[in-house]
């Protein structure tokens, strides 16, 4: 039974995300009432891909809202000012540290690949393209078929209705086992496989959702590059032990992709690296 590889000081990542997810859903109470928070924080946007329909959710999905705001669940379609202002702020600030520390979904997956389990896939022949597909799925389920929907006025949030994990494992799957008089459909149990394919694939390869299918990551993939917190290799120190290779959850070599869009920022390589060569910091930086 293959082991995933542990670093040092992983734990206290692990931890953050923990208590990131808690304080995202705080009324936890709700699990066992079959009831969604209502609040008025329930208008603003938390940083990672937190759905609105948990029960214990205190804030908005990004990704959600999105789409709520151009297929006109707010009254009328409208453009986005304020989440695209939101990703803009958290974009240039974090980029995609949010996936590797905030992101409840990316928690998830973390422990599941943490599973002892037959073999460990790092990486395969022509994965390189699959990474595209999230990029698909926030043209395609995110802005264009919620616009066409709003032609036709009705709002269907469609990445929400067919794709998103953290939706079924949040809000999905609690809302059905609390509410025993609501009827579940085909879309339920669609939604219900489609998790299940990706916590089997977590299993095997770190982050499957992140790496191939999550719009949100996208996005800060998007602004990876000129986010204040960053990636710092030092070439002059490397030694080229491959350590930090074999230990990315993203399937990337940080010595020569550090600014690339996959890359979380979790930290695990510069916590691999013997020589101190690559290390997460916060600022400006050479581009």
């Amino acid at each position: 039974m293959a082991k995933a590889k542990r670093v040092k000081g992983e734990w206290k990542r692990l931890s953050v995300q923990a208590a990131a997810f808690l304080l995202q859903n705080p009324m936890l109470h709700r699990f066992f009432l079959g009831s969604i928070e209502t609040g008025k924080t329930k208008s603003v946007c938390m940083p990672g891909l937190n759905c609105y329909s948990c029960p214990a959710a205190v804030g908005a999905c990004p990704i959600g809202s999105l789409q709520a705001t151009l297929s006109g669940g707010y009254k009328k379609p409208a453009f986005p000012f304020y989440v695209l202002g939101f990703l803009l702020l958290f974009g240039l600030t974090l980029g995609r540290w949010i996936c590797g520390w905030l992101c409840p979904f990316g928690w998830v997956q973390d422990l599941v690949y943490r599973i002892p389990f037959f073999k460990k896939i790092r990486t395969f022949p022509y994965e390189k393209y699959l990474r595209w597909l999230k990029y698909a799925v926030l043209g395609v389920l995110v802005i264009g078929l919620p616009l066409y929907s709003a032609l036709k006025g009705v709002l269907t949030p469609y990445f929400c209705k067919l794709l998103c994990p953290s939706g079924t494992l949040f809000g999905g799957i609690p809302l059905a086992l609390t509410q025993y008089g609501q009827a579940v459909g085909f879309f339920f149990w669609w939604k219900i496989g489609v998790l299940l394919a990706l916590l089997l694939l977590a299993l095997l390869i770190s982050r499957p959702f992140c790496r191939y299918l999550c719009p949100l990551g996208a996005i800060y993939g998007m602004f990876n590059r000129i986010s204040l917190t960053h990636l710092e290799f030092a070439s002059e120190t490397c030694v080229h032990c491959g350590k930090c290779d074999t230990v990315c959850p993203m399937g990337i070599d940080p010595t020569k992709q550090f600014n690339s869009a996959e890359c979380i920022r979790c930290g695990r390589c510069s916590r691999a690296c013997p020589t101190d060569s690559l290390a997460v910091r916060f600022g400006l930086h050479d581009r």
